[in-house]
């Protein structure tokens, strides 16, 4: 059957003070709670601390236009502290990384910083069967706007990258009838700021109620959905609503096949320029999973914006991944900031990388995954890019993936198209960009992909081949840009030293073309990494 997610959110109280003090207050409490839980004392606790040493010498770090690329090369020293801790219990479950990237530069001193980033989640069972608790927390660094330069990384300094953080935090009570139904009450609190003064900082604040028919409904199941949600605008003192009722049916044709359909109104409150927000909604579609690896799921219908669809497609063998996905609904950068814009092939990339490389711990893989890839990037060459706005917009995204291994060699190929028509006006992002960068982002469509090949040399080194390109159109305007990556590199293991310590060596070339005039760049980079962990 096809799994359907609704986040119920009720209106935020404007004042900011109460912000400031009730996000601490809740974060503290479900820490507490967590540890002086039942269960904690029966935990397994792993606690990796980790360093990294990189050394990057770029000619152009600031990603400027071949006129003022001129004497911007620089050597770019950073030393990058950090750990992960994984707690697991017989009723929580946490997961916590943490990176303090320290960037040092010979030639611009006055550039010397440093950037936090976090992903932390955990849940909690508080009371056996009935009380939860689900939390996350994450520090990252991305670019503003898709129409300056684009940074891989926090290395290059073009005034185009802020700090985002996201916080939320959602207690829930779930009970199950027998094998009638399940019945699931849920409160949200989430917040996400920026550095970058024109965003406004966001609140989202909700309530979910459930009912899902059980194990007893085997040909003929059913479920009632409810949902508001509210996410609040700090900065313009605006409020963007959205409820829902979904009705679900659910018919099982075979052990392996079933029809969907869903049925319900949605009812929204927000600053629209395409009419109005509000109206029936319905969606018909099937599941089907003929083996316990493979997995379709496809549905079609309509809401107030017109025709909508979804599919999910995914397949599993021993040496391969495969995933391809097709979603679209309206959304907020707020909720896209919630669930992150990075590289996710996740855990199937992870169990292939850990058969190719056996004499790493999973930590290290987990950690070094980019650089056995000789990836060592984020943002437009490996997802479509969540710019910074505070406009809603109406979004549609396809992504598709393969990963396969073999004894020697791993091969990764990416494909997305997404594009973006905005639903509010203009004005709310004044500051975020000129009047001439906000139209751009009316509608946009990003589309590329990239492939990476890692070959093993031997057991201790491999060696590594990206290449990446990403179209960035303005619909409806007279610009489109095109970038490009190609990078490459070896990969070493030095267990004579530590069983953990991993040496990389790269160069990397990085270029944009544009048809707006003075928009072109390009950058040669060379990268050497040595990490470790203990």
């Amino acid at each position: 059957m096809v799994n359907i997610t609704v986040t119920t959110i009720m209106r935020v109280p404007e004042n900011k003070r109460y912000h400031r003090i009730l996000f601490p207050a809740a974060c503290s409490a479900a820490t507490v709670l967590l540890f002086l839980s039942p269960s904690s004392d029966a935990a397994e606790w792993r606690v990796v601390p980790r360093l990294s040493l990189v050394e990057v010498y770029s000619d152009n770090v600031r990603l400027g236009t071949a006129s003022s690329a001129s004497g911007s090369g620089d050597f770019i020293t950073q030393i990058n502290p950090g750990m992960s801790m994984n707690g697991l219990g017989p009723r929580f479950n946490l997961r916590l990384d943490y990176t303090m990237n320290n960037l040092l530069y010979a030639q611009n001193s006055n550039l010397t910083r440093t950037r936090h980033q976090l992903n932390a989640i955990g849940n909690a069972e508080l009371i056996e069967d009935l009380f939860f608790v689900d939390g996350r927390a994450t520090m990252a660094q991305q670019n503003l706007s898709l129409t300056g330069p684009q940074s891989m990384d926090n290395v290059n300094v073009t005034g185009n990258r802020a700090d985002v953080r996201t916080y939320s935090i959602s207690p829930y009570l779930r009970h199950r009838f027998k094998d009638f139904a399940t019945a699931e009450v849920r409160y949200s609190l989430s917040q996400v700021t920026s550095n970058a003064n024109a965003l406004s900082n966001s609140q989202g604040t909700g309530y979910l109620f459930g009912l899902n028919s059980g194990s007893a409904f085997r040909t003929l199941g059913w479920g009632f959905n409810y949902s508001n949600q509210t996410v609040h605008f700090d900065r313009s003192n605006r409020n963007a609503e959205f409820e829902r009722y979904i009705a679900t049916l659910r018919y099982r044709v075979t052990p392996q096949f079933g029809l969907i359909t869903t049925g319900g109104y949605e009812k929204n409150s927000f600053l629209s320029i395409r009419g109005s927000p509000s109206s029936p909604t319905w969606s018909v579609g099937f599941l089907w999973t003929p083996t316990e690896r493979t997995s379709i799921a496809i549905s079609g219908g309509q809401r107030f914006f017109g025709d909508t669809y979804s599919a999910l497609a995914t397949h599993r063998t021993r040496l391969t991944a495969w995933e391809v996905s097709y979603d679209e609904g309206l959304t907020t950068f707020n909720q896209q900031a919630q669930f992150g814009s990075m590289l996710t092939m996740g855990g199937s990339l992870s169990q292939l990388l850990t058969a190719q490389n056996p004499g790493l711990s999973p930590d290290v893989i987990q950690q070094n995954t980019g650089a056995i890839l000789g990836l060592g990037t984020s943002g437009a060459f490996a997802n479509p890019s969540n710019f910074l706005s505070n406009r809603l917009f109406l979004q549609k995204r396809f992504q598709a993936s393969v990963a396969m291994n073999g004894t020697r060699n791993t091969l990764v190929f990416r494909l997305f198209n997404m594009t973006r028509r905005a639903f509010s006006p203009e004005s709310v992002d004044v500051g975020l960009g000129n009047a001439a960068d906000l139209s751009l982002l009316n509608h946009t469509r990003q589309s590329g992909g990239n492939g990476l090949w890692s070959y093993r040399i031997s057991q201790l080194t491999s060696a590594n081949l990206n290449f990446g390109f990403t179209r960035f159109s303005y619909l409806g305007a007279d610009r489109q840009d095109d970038m490009m990556l190609f990078s490459t590199g070896l990969m070493r293991r030095i267990p004579e030293i530590l069983p953990d310590l991993v040496g990389t060596l790269q160069v990397r070339h990085n270029r944009r073309t544009s048809s707006q005039a003075g928009a072109n760049y390009q950058e040669n980079a060379a990268i050497a990494t040595l990490s470790m962990s203990f």
